[in-house]
């Protein structure tokens, strides 16, 4: 119990040395406020926080300025110490302080309020732009990583260390970059390896699947970091997906930023009013599953908790990802005592249709431009999955949709695992495919997709070529053509 005294009494120290001289307290329906103007008053007296709810997040007019009002909810045994002793919305208001002293920019802060198990934030409303939404639309990406090599050399230069350092918790107002998001960041003493390295992983974490090997060559030369630290950074990005992946997982049944749970009832959020129409007709139905069409969405219904459990954590881990790689979910319903529980879902039925009913119904008509392009999208839509270590291993073609507009989505959610790709995964995928098309693909195309895949990884691609072609050729191919089922032999 020492190591929860001595915490106990370094949170108290600080809570004291942080509670500013000029700070006064009021009262208002939910909070006790400590402000240094008492004009934000109007504006806070009747405040609450939103009942079931982690955070809220609003914006006031106040005396000719914006302000941002944050609050917390302080859950569980955890949030009841810190609710007590390092509330999240006084933390984010000293440390905030402390940002500005050392010359980082943040929001500036107003005051915070404190209450039964949940704190707020007041501070000055930034008009901006998260760099991850500037790096996904902005064309000048280079320049864009190049200041934040500068920003996180500032970071580092300041010994700042902030442990959610997503590109969404850095705002770009006027080309400046305002680290926002402060409870969980802390200013050291001295600067480790490991806060300069959890800083960069974090930073680069959203990104690094996305950016090119020439973009981050240009990052790491601003960074100036040496071959070691590059690996190191490498290494733990590809640690933290696989954690970050998990700990997502595990949200999928609770109310999150993504999730909002009612009773057994799971949401994503903004779509809770996308599933509420009458039924259509029944599409499938076996022994593991029913898929039904209703009149605004199509529901999968599963034999057993597991696979639904399994496909529900999946749709949440690619919501938090914000990868469009599956039809989107948009609630789960999880009966107990092992009832059946269905997902309800986007319909693209009439918007596309399966890779293996597409192919035996286009492939003859394409010409040898039109056929080469189709392949490259294909790929590239199998390579951005990949990168994000995103494979499903139930690789046939009809579980690949093709979309009437030129993209494409994977079926059968249930059966995506968030792994790092391997020869051995890409022998699967490829076996998989090569017996669920029409055998009348050539060579040439299928030898192309091959290419492009297989140069994800360092491999011996002439090996995995053998391998696939002997897996392949062992087995019949059986797909969904435009008439019905194929059977046929090599």
């Amino acid at each position: 119990m020492l190591w929860l005294f001595v915490t106990l009494c370094c949170i108290v120290i600080f809570n004291g040395l942080a509670a500013g001289k000029n700070m006064r307290e009021f009262s208002s329906k939910q909070f006790t406020w400590f402000l240094e103007d008492d004009r934000l008053l109007p504006i806070l007296k009747d405040l609450t926080h939103p009942r079931g709810e982690r955070r809220s997040y609003r914006v006031y007019e106040s005396h000719g300025q914006k302000v941002f009002i944050k609050t917390f909810s302080e859950k569980g045994v955890a949030g009841r110490i810190r609710s007590l002793f390092a509330p999240r919305g006084k933390k984010e208001f000293i440390i905030a302080g402390r940002l500005a002293s050392i010359g980082i920019p943040a929001p500036i802060p107003l005051g915070y309020g404190i209450g039964d198990r949940v704190s707020a934030i007041a501070e000055g409303f930034i008009e901006g732009t998260t760099l991850l939404m500037l790096m996904k639309e902005d064309p000048d990406r280079e320049k864009l990583l190049n200041q934040l090599a500068d920003f996180l050399l500032l970071l580092k230069e300041n010994k700042v260390r902030h442990d959610d350092l997503h590109l969404d918790n850095i705002l770009v107002s006027g080309m400046v970059f305002h680290l926002i998001d402060l409870h969980k960041v802390s200013i050291r003493r001295s600067f480790s390896d490991d806060d300069e390295l959890a800083n960069l992983t974090h930073a680069l974490g959203t990104i690094y699947y996305d950016i090119s090997p020439r973009e981050k060559g240009i990052f790491f030369s601003r960074y100036a970091a040496g071959p070691e630290m590059r690996k190191k950074t490498t290494d733990a990005v590809e640690a933290l997906r696989g954690r970050w992946v998990v700990n997502k997982m595990t949200r999928a049944f609770r109310d999150t930023s993504v999730v909002r749970r009612q009773g057994t009832d799971l949401f994503i959020r903004g779509r809770e009013e996308c599933a509420g129409c009458a039924y259509v007709a029944t599409l499938k139905s076996d022994r593991k599953v029913k898929v039904e069409r209703f009149a605004d969405h199509v529901r999968k219904t599963y034999s057993g908790t597991k696979r639904l459990k399994t496909a529900w954590r999946n749709h949440v881990a690619l919501e938090y990802m914000h990868k469009t790689v599956t039809p989107a979910a948009y609630c789960a319903v999880i009966p107990a005592r092992g009832a059946n529980g269905y997902i309800a879902m986007e319909d693209v039925t009439g918007r596309g249709e399966e890779l293996d009913r597409y192919l035996d119904r286009n492939y003859d008509a394409m010409d040898v431009k039109r056929r080469k392009l189709f392949i490259d999208a294909l790929a590239a839509f199998f390579q951005d999955a990949m990168r994000w270590n995103i494979t499903h291993r139930d690789l046939k073609a009809c579980n690949v949709f093709v979309l009437d507009s030129g993209g494409f989505l994977f079926l059968d959610v249930e059966d995506i695992r968030f792994t790092r790709v391997t020869a051995q995964v890409l022998k699967k995928a490829f076996c998989q495919l090569n017996n669920t098309i029409p055998k009348r693909i050539s060579a040439r195309d299928r030898i192309r997709f091959f290419l492009r895949l297989a140069s994800l990884i360092d491999i011996d691609r002439k090996k995995l070529f053998r391998e696939v072609s002997a897996g392949s050729l062992n087995k019949p191919i059986v797909y969904e053509g435009a008439s019905g089922l194929v059977t046929d032999k090599w």
